[in-house]
């Protein structure tokens, strides 16, 4: 899933670079819109944990913060595991001046045609962000098939599922792993105690991996994933799922 987050003071630029970025990129992606620095950017800052990149009007009127300034809390609570870039309206800025401590991928002059420049510099971004994560995510969760172990990463589960009538449970993987599905003996609450925070349990008998997720709809009880899979949850879990990825 791709994360971006968008901070601009015109409403109406805003929601032109928003909807064009919905309509040119292709992969699963979620775009955050924010006018200002306010509780709602702040929290997105504290609390979300996806890594993120943050496209910041460095010239925004916010009493509260200008694009620079937001620039440094994201690196000040986030570290650099996000990537930044820098919207202006100053064709003399000198991204030398703060280039340096913040590391942005670029600066780009708003125009008409600003798009494809933003496009070119979410997906050198989006790279930087995936070989991060590359190179850090070593999670795996071992599990016993039959008389053969399994190392299984993280970030290649789907989600798992309880066999109805039975004690075995379904491990769905990315298509292309070394296989599909696994079938192991334990139980829903065995095996979530074993992953990280990016899985959540939407149900007595389903976990699934935060990352593929494509929808979620409490009323409907079902939430989707990457590669058209649709899971039935319980309302309340789905609510709580929603509440966790705001």
């Amino acid at each position: 899933m791709l994360n971006i987050v968008l901070c601009d003071d015109n409403i109406e630029i805003c929601n032109k670079i928003a909807g064009k970025l919905k309509e040119k990129i292709k992969v699963d992606k979620k775009i955050h819109i924010y006018n200002k620095y306010d509780e709602n950017l702040i929290k997105y800052i504290e609390k979300n944990k996806a890594h993120t990149i943050f496209i910041l009007d460095i010239d925004l009127k916010s009493k509260e913060a200008d694009g620079y300034s937001i620039a440094k809390k994201i690196r000040k609570l986030r570290n650099y595991d996000d990537e930044i870039i820098f919207l202006t309206n100053d064709t003399n800025l000198s991204p030398k001046i703060i280039k340096h401590k913040i590391q942005p991928v670029d600066f780009i002059i708003k125009s008409d045609y600003c798009i494809n420049d933003l496009l070119i510099s979410i997906k050198k971004g989006n790279a930087q962000i995936d070989a991060r994560e590359e190179e850090t995510d070593t999670g795996v969760l071992i599990v016993h098939e039959n008389k053969a172990m399994y190392k299984l990463k993280y970030k290649e589960i789907l989600y798992t599922e309880l066999l109805e009538d039975s004690r075995s449970v379904m491990i769905k993987m990315k298509p292309g792993y070394i296989k599909s599905e696994l079938y192991v003996v334990s139980s829903v609450k065995s095996i979530m105690k074993k992953l990280d925070s990016r899985f959540f349990r939407i149900s007595r008998t389903r976990i699934i991996n935060k990352d593929y997720l494509t929808f979620a709809d409490p009323y409907d009880k079902k939430v989707g994933l990457s590669y058209g899979y649709v899971l039935e949850g319980s309302e309340e879990k789905i609510k709580e799922l929603l509440e966790c990825i705001k």
